[in-house]
């Protein structure tokens, strides 16, 4: 039978152009339906700006002392939460890492940088490894997810865990379990860890580092250090005579050759330190660890004294001798006065210690100036403290006014720059925003408390 030709015409018998696809021959929906229509040209496709925008996902990232090993790693948590934002077609946009860092508290820097971050919009979602990075505090937990929820609408989510945003109130009931168990967790570990060191000290065991002057055996126990002990005892005897200050014992010590615990020169004050320090007449320290209601920890927890298994390097006798000349001394000093003459106080440093800096290591305020006054002639100044650090420098004391001259000389010669105005408004307006932060986060702080109160009644 012989094939008919194609119509290439209209019905009018004009040209056709572009011949009507024959869409019955599929096993589809006629594409003509209103709603089924499938845009097969580009120049059809939606507007770039109506496209639907990826989600911009921030990570949180942490480890303390003893998550590092394991799972917890920082890398570790950072390929997890990589892979699972790029699973769900968002961008990562940034990711903030605290190391070494307690759940405890807030005072994370990253941590602090994120808060500030997602207030201005910076990611739409933040995403963690576990809960347990984000905070180990309850209370915390709480009222920092629901500022960033509910004030910054950011999400807040687990790559390992349910949470509000992925599994709605089942999701919002694990959260808040996990956010228990967690803290829990912390409390705990810290109550045990407190029994242990408690033990150890009745025990007679010391809990910290060998200080100078000692070094631990196999079973954690001081042991003298024969160089150290020499040195040390030597330090106790001269200043029992009451003619030597701890500045004189940091030289005497540094020019014998010895060095710290952290291979640092002695300083007056490290010499101060060990001097008061009861560990070198037998004895051994247990301070219950306290913290502040922001985690923070509080050093004014009571100090207990035991017998401990190590041998004293100093008789009790000779070490409140020692006490007894720090005593007298410090009925000597003249009160200070209430009055702080010096306007560049802690920001003048040497620039011949800054310049030729040593290679070991040394104390972070290396080459700082200290202010001083001449009882004689009751100048002011500022001094080098290099000397007072066991270093060598030959700066004299520079006066106070001479350079109080020269800065109030060149803020006269000082231009202000351009947009001037814009500049401080804007950090202005940063500072507020900060300090909203903290009064929105106290605030839902203490409605949890006051919910916490009511749940126990």
């Amino acid at each position: 039978m012989p094939q008919t030709a194609p119509n290439y015409t209209t019905a009018a018998g004009e040209p056709r152009f572009f011949a009507a696809p024959r869409t019955d021959i599929f096993d589809l929906p006629n594409p003509a339906v209103a709603g089924q229509q499938r845009q097969l040209n580009r120049l059809a496709q939606p507007h770039k700006k109506e496209r639907e925008k990826k989600m911009r996902y921030a990570a949180y990232v942490r480890i303390s002392s003893e998550d590092q090993v394991g799972n917890f790693s920082i890398d570790a948590q950072r390929r997890e939460i990589q892979t699972w934002v790029t699973a769900r077609g968002g961008m990562l946009v940034k990711i903030y890492e605290d190391e070494a860092k307690s759940a405890r508290t807030v005072d994370r820097p990253a941590f602090l940088q994120m808060r500030k971050d997602a207030r201005d919009g910076k990611f739409d979602a933040l995403v963690v490894h576990k809960f347990d990075r984000f905070s180990r505090n309850r209370t915390d937990a709480i009222a920092i997810k629901s500022l960033l929820r509910y004030d910054y609408g950011v999400q807040v989510l687990s790559v390992t865990e349910p949470s509000e945003h992925s599994e709605g109130a089942m999701g919002a009931l694990m959260e808040g379990v996990m956010e228990s168990v967690a803290d829990w967790y912390s409390r705990n570990l810290a109550t045990e860890t407190a029994k242990g060191k408690k033990e150890r000290a009745t025990q007679g065991i010391h809990n910290n580092a060998a200080p100078f002057g000692y070094t631990k055996n196999e079973n954690k126990i001081l042991i003298p250090d024969p160089h150290e002990a020499e040195g040390l005892r030597m330090v106790f005897e001269l200043y029992a005579t009451d003619k030597y200050s701890d500045n004189d014992l940091a030289k005497i010590l540094n020019e014998a050759g010895y060095k710290t615990k952290r291979n640092r020169r002695f300083s007056k004050d490290t010499v101060r330190d060990f001097l008061q320090n009861p560990t070198y007449t037998g004895k051994v320290r247990y301070q219950k660890t306290q913290r502040h209601a922001d985690g923070s920890r509080c050093k004014t927890g009571e100090i207990e004294w035991f017998e401990g298994q190590h041998e004293a390097l100093v008789s009790d006798e000779l070490f409140e001798r020692c006490q007894e000349v720090r005593r007298k001394r410090s009925t000597r000093r003249t009160p200070t006065a209430k009055y702080n003459p010096y306007l560049l106080r802690e920001i003048v440093f040497c620039y011949r210690c800054c310049a030729n800096h040593p290679e070991t290591d040394v104390v972070p305020s290396y080459g700082k100036m200290r202010p001083q006054a001449q009882r004689k002639n009751k100048h002011l100044y500022y001094r080098c403290r290099a000397r007072e650090l066991g270093y060598s420098c030959d700066q004299s004391a520079v006066g106070v006014k001479i350079l109080d001259e020269q800065v109030l000389q060149i803020l006269k010669n000082l231009q202000p720059p351009l947009h001037w105005r814009e500049s401080i408004t804007k950090s202005i307006g940063e500072i507020l925003g900060e300090q909203d932060l903290d009064i929105r986060l106290n605030e839902i702080r203490s409605t949890i408390e006051r919910m916490d109160m009511r749940w126990a009644h």
